[in-house]
């Protein structure tokens, strides 16, 4: 009598019968083309992606969608003396 095993991710191995179904792997997405649309700068109907792409570059336009990136808050620079120096700048006006 044959007998069929699968390896687990844990490296296990489990018996399976002979109806096991596996699971579907993942594969690659094809994603189709944009749907015409009229250009707001020059009116015109664009057809694809690629001639979307050759118009936003004829016409120096960038894209924008609604995920935009957030600049990253700057380090302020404390001068360890500072507060020593305004005292003494105070201090020689007086």
């Amino acid at each position: 009598m044959r007998r069929r095993y699968i390896q687990q991710p844990d490296n296990s191995l489990v018996e399976v019968s002979d109806d096991y179904q596996s699971q579907p792997r993942a594969g690659f997405f094809v994603s189709g083309d944009i749907q015409p649309y009229k250009s707001m700068v020059t009116g015109e109907m664009i057809e694809g992606r690629r001639q979307h792409r050759e118009h936003l570059r004829q016409h120096n336009v960038v894209e924008v969608g609604n995920a935009f990136d957030t600049p990253k808050p700057r380090e302020l620079h404390k001068p360890g003396n500072l507060k020593r120096t305004l005292i003494d700048v105070f201090n020689s006006k007086s």
